[in-house]
């Protein structure tokens, strides 16, 4: 996508939320990270890796996908057990994605001021916020402990009232184009669409600006305030 002149930008507030899940840190890696520690540590092999592989994409419940996983391989846990044990591990291999950390660094020492806006709760979210990443917000807000929750217009509200800031000129980041780039835009925000190298599906939301990974992110942010 063709850069914009810095003059030709709208009026800029150096606010900017973000998301956390596949945004910040690599959630969708996470999985797959458990999907291979299960496997070595019950020797299914490279067949039982696949099949997990498989079943994540499988347009099924949750409940449905670990209960196949469990009649699969006939593991003695039932499915609730299995996936408290994957909700329990899994945010324990949540990454933040290279850079990110640091960038975050970056624009707050250029005077921009950060929030973190994820649907979850805190008892979730926070186990996958490490290596001081919690300290790079002004303000951090996990939707499900709140009265309203991504893409709800209430939500976006809540986090610039704690910032003491006003949505207007603001910029939201995050992949998800319903969650975070329709309803960032549906209060004026400007948006950034971590895209993950997924083209843009027709007819949904257009974000303002599309990049593949959030390191991609900060120069946008950077050039534009």
């Amino acid at each position: 996508m063709p850069s914009v002149p810095q003059s030709d930008w709208p009026h800029v507030n150096r606010f900017v939320i973000f998301d956390l899940d596949d945004t910040l840190v690599d959630s969708t890696g996470a999985v797959d990270r458990w999907f291979v520690e299960l496997a070595e540590q019950r020797n299914l092999g490279a067949e039982g890796l696949q099949f997990l592989r498989e079943e994540q994409q499988r347009p099924v419940s949750p409940q449905e996908s670990f209960q196949a996983i469990v009649d699969r391989f006939g593991f003695a846990e039932s499915h609730e057990e299995l996936r408290s044990i994957f909700l329990e591990r899994v945010p324990l291999l949540s990454l933040a994605f290279d850079g990110a950390l640091d960038s975050l660094r970056t624009l707050r020492g250029r005077g921009w001021r950060t929030a973190l806006l994820t649907n979850g709760t805190e008892l979730d979210q926070q186990p996958k916020m490490r290596d001081g990443m919690a300290d790079l917000f002004d303000v951090v807000c996990f939707a499900d402990d709140e009265v309203a929750r991504k893409p709800e217009p209430e939500v976006f509200r809540l986090v610039a009232e704690r910032a003491d800031t006003v949505l207007d000129g603001a910029w939201m980041v995050g992949d998800s184009l319903e969650h975070d780039i329709a309803g960032a835009a549906a209060v004026g925000m400007s948006t950034i669409w971590v895209s993950g190298g997924r083209p843009l599906p027709p007819g949904g939301p257009v974000p303002g600006r599309v990049v593949t990974a959030v390191a991609e992110a900060f120069p946008i942010l950077l050039a534009a305030g």
